[in-house]
């Protein structure tokens, strides 16, 4: 027999990811095919033999992959017939719909490819056990010739559509469909058309209708007796599962056809049919506006369908429309009645009763409340009634927010309830408020309640002690600080036990150091001048300080000890005048370092004085080439000044004497005005006395006047000209002495012109292009001296 053998792959499963679903008991479930419903398995057989005519009391199962005969054969001179039989569990169909059903196998070997293939299939009872030749199974019809109009040989893939047998014994209820292989009629006992196939599979596509879709809900509230709902717009909602899903993929494509109607009218059914998804999934239909109504009962229900079949309608659905919203509800309470009246009532900690009622309401079902909005609910009983338990944990206006809520879900307008909690907290008195750190302090508790017989307390985070209180309910504690901020936290408790609010005291225990100048006040006055040697004193506010770390502007720090009265004095020669600032921490001989103290302080000036009647202090003066003179007078406190240095901006640095009363005077004339500085000037000055010192310097700023000339146009005015006008321009001087005028027009090639006995000049421009131009008119000296620019704006119509 041949030993020639192609590799069969199933058509219809071909693919990369497909290749792990043909197994015993593989399925794919069909996607991105909306036309196509079902999941399409590839079914192998729970049995495998074949029987041998030689042998006819033998059953020879087959293990897996391996090939079975069929037809006649010869081995060690004897003859063989065997036909082979495959059967298949049914039972994962039953009740579906089998859309296809495909054998597919393929001949491994085949005795003389010049015969024709006479393979034929047929269907058998199914044998309780591996059947034998001469205990073979009844055979009940034939299915069909397998590969019959296939060429090749040996053909590595034979297919045929049993689609029919396999759908037959699903509706006969059977749970199992075998089927026998063998050689068509007499030429089964000729070897020569014998061959060995491979152990078949199907590829068997079912489909079964869809489950009545359950888990109904309207507007999220899952259906039962008696559903009201507060909207006129609900979303129905329904779960549709499908039984071909398949663990792992996506099973059937379904829809959802939603009904709905009035009980009372069931002749106004509405459907609608959604879109498809693939199941389970849970699909939703809200109602439009306008269709349901206020106090009516209505009733849905809902089918699923997939591509093949469809479910059966869900059990309907009841509900009521109320949108009939509930009235703001009272709310009223003994331990806690309504009012700001003071002090208030109860106290933090303990707990109120507070009732709820919504009265001319007969469908509460029950209320949301809430402290800081109505977000907790509690169910009213019978009567529409609910009680709450609430504990304030502090004093003061507060405020409790209601609202009813029907059966329906609707919420009533808002109730605020607004009450005083009365504060409980004992009071506590600081017997040392001065205490340093570390001194023992002693605190006087008294009490905001009746009958304490004793407090509860501790220090910042430090253990919690109990002090009994005497016959006015009043008790001291002492405490040593340790630290600069505190709380002192105390409680009382009455005979029956009821704690009081948290006083909770805070105290801070002072330990930056006192400073003190006699040179410098720290009150924002001004001290001693630049210059002056003086002294700060710094003064303790902690127990055994040894030593000061201070600096002055926030410069390098330095350490300083302290006396046996823990004080310490530091000199100091300020360098520049106005304000400055000391700090300075102390430090114990432990290394307990205090809180820093920052000061300011205010050292007098010395700079002198300046005047000018020609440029004024920080303003327009003078000219270019007009003298000023300038005075310095030395300022007070400032003794024996024998002389000045000045320095106008960008000159040398020059020194004049002073005279008899310390003053000096000098004389300064512009050259040109400065227009990168838009003739702003400025002249320092500080005074020297016959010692050698010298003063803080004085910054006199002013400004120059530009005096630049005027320029006029009959021609060129602000309403605009042609292009091609021929025009003049008229410049007059501010500058006094100018002989003549240098002039650009747009930034060009500079052009001068004298100037007549009146200071003026004429001269003529024809505009040769549209828009924007500019005249750019400076005057000047017979000596060089040039005022500053003015700027004429031409705007020439395009």
């Amino acid at each position: 027999m041949s030993t020639a053998r192609r590799r069969r792959v199933p058509r219809r499963l071909l693919g990369t990811g497909l290749a792990a679903l043909l197994t015993t008991t593989g399925a794919l479930a069909v996607t991105g095919q909306p036309a196509a419903a079902g999941v399409t398995r590839w079914v192998t057989p729970t049995g495998v033999s074949y029987t041998d005519a030689r042998q006819p009391t033998e059953a020879f199962a087959v293990a897996a992959g391996e090939a079975l005969p069929v037809g006649t054969w010869e081995a060690a001179g004897d003859k063989h017939t065997a036909r082979a039989y495959f059967t298949f569990d049914l039972t994962p169909y039953r009740g579906k719909e089998i859309i296809s059903a495909e054998l597919q196998t393929g001949e491994t070997s085949v005795d003389d490819c010049t015969k024709p293939r006479e393979l034929e299939l047929w269907r058998t009872d199914t044998p309780a056990a591996a059947p034998t030749w001469a205990n073979a199974p009844a055979v009940r019809e034939k299915v069909g010739d397998l590969g019959g109009t296939v060429t090749h040989c040996p053909a590595g893939y034979l297919e045929m559509l049993v689609t029919a047998a396999v759908q037959r014994a699903v509706e006969e209820g059977r749970d199992s469909l075998t089927l026998m292989a063998r050689i068509a009629g007499d030429h089964e006992e000729a070897k020569h058309f014998g061959r060995r196939i491979e152990q078949p599979g199907i590829s068997l596509k079912a489909n079964a209708a869809p489950d009545v879709p359950g888990k109904l809900t309207v507007s999220g509230l899952a259906c039962a007796e008696g559903l009201r709902i507060g909207t006129t717009t609900p979303t129905f909602s329904a779960e549709v599962t499908d039984p071909d899903r398949v663990d792992g993929f996506v099973g059937d494509q379904v829809t959802a056809t939603f009904a709905w109607w009035p009980v009372d009218r069931p002749a106004e059914r509405t459907e609608w049919t959604s879109y498809a998804m693939y199941a389970p999934a849970r699909f939703d239909y809200s109602v439009p506006p306008g269709l349901l109504v206020h106090d009516r009962t209505y009733a849905f229900t809902v089918k699923a369908a997939d591509q093949q079949a469809g479910s059966e309608w869900s059990p309907e659905c009841r509900f009521t429309v109320d949108t009939k919203v509930p009235p703001p509800p009272t709310v009223t309470s003994t331990e806690y009645p309504a009012g700001w009246a003071f002090p208030g009532h109860g106290g933090p900690g303990i707990p109120g009763r507070f009732t709820f009622t919504a009265p001319g309401a007969d469908d509460v079902a029950g209320y949301r409340w809430g402290p800081s909005g109505a977000t907790t609910y509690v169910a009213a009983d019978t009567s529409g009634t609910a009680t709450i338990t609430w504990t304030p944990t502090d004093y003061g206006l507060k405020r409790l927010y209601v609202q009813a809520v029907d059966r329906a879900g609707n919420r009533s307008p808002l109730t605020t309830y607004q009450f005083t909690v009365r504060n409980t907290a004992p009071t506590v008195t600081d017997g040392n408020p001065d205490g340093r750190l570390g001194q023992a302090r002693q605190f006087t508790l008294a009490p905001n309640m009746t009958d304490v017989v004793e407090y509860v307390w501790r220090l910042n985070e430090g253990a919690e002690q109990t002090v009994p209180a005497d016959a006015e309910g009043r008790a001291t504690v002492q405490v040593t600080p340790e630290v600069a901020a505190n709380t002192l936290h105390v409680r009382s408790r009455t005979r029956d036990g009821q704690l009081s609010g948290d006083a909770g005291y805070r105290f801070t225990v002072r330990t930056e150091p006192t400073v003190t100048s006699a040179q410098w006040p720290l009150d924002g006055a001004v001290g001693a001048p630049v210059g002056s040697e003086g002294s700060f004193v710094f003064t303790p506010a902690m127990d055994g300080v040894t030593e000061y770390v201070y600096s002055f502007d926030y410069g390098e720090q330095e350490t300083v000890a302290a006396g046996a009265d823990g004080t310490a004095t530091v000199r100091y020669t300020p360098t520049a005048a106005y304000q400055h600032s000391i700090q300075v921490f102390s430090r114990t001989g432990d290394g307990v370092e205090s809180a820093t103290a920052y000061r300011s302080f205010q050292v007098a000036s010395l700079a002198p004085n300046v005047e000018s009647a020609v440029y004024p202090r920080n303003t327009t003066g003078g000219g270019p080439g007009v003298t000023g003179t300038f005075t310095f007078r030395p300022s007070p406190g400032s003794n024996g000044v024998t002389s000045y240095v000045y320095t106008f901006r960008g000159e040398p640095e020059r020194t004049v004497a002073a005279g008899p009363d310390g003053s000096a005077t000098v004389e300064w004339t512009p050259a040109t005005f400065d227009e990168a500085w838009d003739g702003w000037n400025s002249v320092q000055v500080s005074a020297r006395t016959a010692a050698g010192t010298s003063t803080d310097a004085q910054y006199y700023s002013f400004r120059i006047d530009p005096k630049s000339p005027m320029v006029t146009s009959d021609v060129f005015g602000w309403q605009g000209a042609p292009v091609g006008t021929t025009g003049d321009f008229v410049f007059t001087a501010q500058l006094a002495g100018t002989v003549e005028f240098v002039y650009s027009f747009d930034g060009g090639p500079e052009r001068t012109v004298a100037a007549d006995e009146a200071g003026t000049a004429r001269v003529s421009w024809t505009a040769d292009s549209a828009y924007s131009h500019n005249l750019t008119v400076r005057s000047r000296t017979a000596t060089g001296v040039s005022s500053g620019a003015a700027l004429y704006n031409i705007w020439i119509d395009g």
